[in-house]
């Protein structure tokens, strides 16, 4: 007879997983790890679930979840228009900001966006997701570069392949902690007021109620603030709502 755990439905989540904290791919033994990677395990296991993590990008995200490549899409998942627009959101869980990193010697360099934005500051950022649009919309002059995989950019930094990165507080918070040579002098003033949410495949649309009231209350007993302070050294901020409002 096949025990309990085999019978249960699976929860299958998709994640682009090249974003530490919140949800990444660790190669070499074949696993996914984060702040959301957690936050997925409590979900499946409040609606009685048994979680699967499966692969999706950056730029085929939304296209992955109108698809029902999976039951809905977690890992430093911003609320933008265009998500919002076409496909159902949960409440905000996280907040957090467009910020950079960049090398400690330069952080006395890079006290705005403008000063950010000059032919000789190299920035460099991931593509398909909100970095890459925040840099086309804000940074004309800067030398702006494309690296496919957002988790090796700060080593690129440290190694003096570029000289900015744009990032937000939560990802910027965790690469201070790894890498000393590092500095995010901009992280207390974020450029932006983001939040993150869960994106739901069309077939689970209808779940959104059950996965917000179990966002309520993990943020209520504490435990989403633990997980912040553990995973990131980021905790979370009570006006998750009016960050919400603001990013509309």
């Amino acid at each position: 007879m096949e025990s309990t755990e085999h019978q249960k439905k699976q929860l299958i989540f998709g994640t682009p997983g090249d974003y530490e904290p919140m949800a990444y791919h660790m190669t070499y033994i074949e696993s996914y790890r984060g702040f959301d990677i957690e936050l997925a395990w409590h979900i499946a296991s409040a609606l009685d679930c048994k979680p699967e993590i499966v692969d999706t990008t950056w730029d085929t995200l939304v296209q992955d979840a109108k698809a029902d490549a999976f039951d809905m899409a977690i890992g430093g998942i911003s609320r933008t228009p265009q998500r919002e627009a076409e496909l159902t959101l949960s409440d905000d869980y996280l907040e957090t900001g467009k910020t950079i990193l960049c090398r400690k010697a330069d952080a006395a360099r890079f006290t705005s966006l403008a000063a950010i934005d000059k032919p000789d500051v190299r920035v460099m950022y991931n593509p398909g997701g909100t970095n890459e649009s925040f840099v086309k919309a804000n940074l004309h002059h800067a030398d702006c570069r494309i690296f496919a995989k957002n988790v090796d950019i700060p080593h690129q930094i440290v190694l003096g392949k570029a000289d900015v990165m744009i990032t937000e507080t939560v990802e910027a918070a965790f690469y201070l902690r790894r890498f000393p040579e590092l500095a995010a002098p901009l992280i207390d003033q974020p450029f932006t007021h983001e939040a993150f949410c869960i994106a739901m495949s069309p077939k689970c649309a209808n779940w959104v109620g059950a996965i917000n009231h179990i966002l309520a209350k993990l943020r209520a007993s504490g435990k989403l603030q633990e997980m912040a302070q553990r995973c990131i050294g980021w905790p979370p901020h009570a006006n998750h709502i009016e960050s919400r409002e603001e990013n509309r």
